[in-house]
């Protein structure tokens, strides 16, 4: 692997602090609306028919598939550069409009396009990452996805304060304003398109194997990867809907447990180097799974009994054990793919393209699913899919950890975007 790195390292640190600023704006643009989903399914009146919100919210994402299919191509014509603007843009302001939708149909419409903005960016985006990479010999992967997870922290903070006052649909307005004005000043930032043919990195082909001679290890990996991801996708918005439909939260409190939540999973992923050097990544990682899904029990079991004596008290203890959840679920992803690396038989790009489209069609499928238990067994009982999701990749990871090599340090990096719907950005 070799590439033509003629751009100076300042102007590549600065191109690494544009990507890492529009990393943490999609997140803080993407996750505002979280707390305030069980009003965006008032507004399609879906309240009595949570399974047709599940299975759109799940279908939506196969706008992010439909993407990887020409996302390559675009890129090559236009430049990642080009390619992230504009996915940013159309993703931010599909964003601002979510709550001016009453009809569940086009709701899916919408967010199936945005789906494929979101998708375009990511690939250009990483895409761009790597040649910075390249340049500034070391990993920068590791910075720009842990942006993301601090933008989820953020969004959740401020989401929480502006849900007090203000009516959704100024609140997602104005956040999706902000985050517009911010994309166009880091997008001005990244390289132009001289310094990206400069930066192209050279791959070297790679034979491919057939779908039917796929190692079944990958399988295994793909749904680890979905249990893995799992917990943290219905702790975005099936656990907002719980705590306002049965633990009877405001939109400010719902916040605080959620916040808990993704600050654990900033401080985990930051920390996943310095894990790795103590213990092998996968075998954290069981470990990870299995007291994340403690941590979320007891989260459940101690709010429920604590509710009727004090609903502050009950919304506090419940934060700290989702503290524990976030933390075990914080190091899932990168341990998954490390071990795919790992995998002799068939290349990593393959490898990795390939657990991740399985993990996008089982996440289609998973949603749906989800929204038929919360409407035949209830809320409470459904949460139970996530905790078991849980205690399965514990499993898996201690499963495939013991095939998987020693662990390289650049593996660390290969974190997916995180979003309700895995997108992969590796190319076949």
């Amino acid at each position: 692997m070799a590439a033509a790195t003629k751009i100076s390292r300042e102007r590549a640190e600065r191109i690494n602090r544009a990507l890492i600023g529009t990393f943490f704006t999609q997140a803080l643009v993407t996750m505002a609306i979280v707390i305030r989903i069980p009003e965006i399914i008032d507004n399609l009146h879906l309240a009595n028919n949570l399974a047709i919100w599940g299975t759109i919210t799940g279908l939506s994402g196969t706008g992010s598939m439909l993407a990887l299919v020409f996302a390559h191509r675009l890129v090559l014509r236009f430049g990642t550069t080009a390619v992230t603007r504009y996915g940013t843009l159309a993703a931010t302001a599909i964003q601002g409009f979510l709550p001016l939708i009453g009809n569940y149909w086009l709701y899916f419409a919408v967010t199936f396009v945005q789906a494929i903005f979101f998708s375009l960016y990511n690939n250009a985006a990483n895409g761009q990452a790597l040649m910075v990479q390249k340049r500034l010999k070391r990993v920068v992967l590791g910075s720009i996805h842990g942006a993301w997870s601090l933008g989820v922290g953020v969004a959740s903070i401020i989401s929480g304060i502006l849900a007090g006052f203000l009516p959704l649909v100024w609140h997602m307005g104005i956040i999706a304003a902000i985050g517009f004005v911010a994309h166009l000043y880091f997008n001005s930032q990244l390289m132009n398109r001289d310094e990206e043919k400069l930066s192209q990195i050279k791959v070297k082909t790679e034979k491919k194997v057939s779908w039917l001679k796929t190692p079944r290890i990958i399988w295994l990996l793909a749904l680890g990867l979905f249990v893995g991801i799992w917990p943290e996708a219905v702790m975005g918005d099936w656990m907002s809907l719980y705590s306002k439909n049965v633990m009877h939260l405001t939109a400010s409190l719902i916040a605080i447990p959620f916040s808990a939540f993704a600050a654990a999973m900033i401080i985990g992923r930051f920390s996943t180097g310095w894990v790795s050097k103590k213990m092998h990544i996968n075998r954290a990682a069981k470990f990870g799974g299995y007291f994340g899904g403690v941590g979320m029990v007891l989260g459940l079991v101690a709010s429920h009994f604590l509710l009727p004596i004090n609903q502050l008290l009950a919304v506090s203890v419940q934060a700290v054990f989702f503290i524990i959840a976030g933390l075990g679920e914080s190091i899932m992803v990168p341990a998954f793919y490390s071990a795919a690396s790992h995998v002799r038989a068939i290349p990593a790009t393959q490898a990795l393209a390939r657990m991740g489209m399985a993990n996008s069609l089982i996440f289609i499928v998973a949603k749906g699913v989800m929204g038929t238990l919360a409407d035949t067994v209830g809320l409470t009982l459904a949460l139970g899919f996530p905790i078991l999701a849980y205690f399965a990749s514990g499993y898996i990871q201690g499963v495939v950890g013991k095939k998987a090599d020693k662990l390289e340090a650049q593996n660390l990096e290969n974190y997916p975007p995180t979003g309700t719907i895995p997108i992969v950005t590796v190319k076949e």
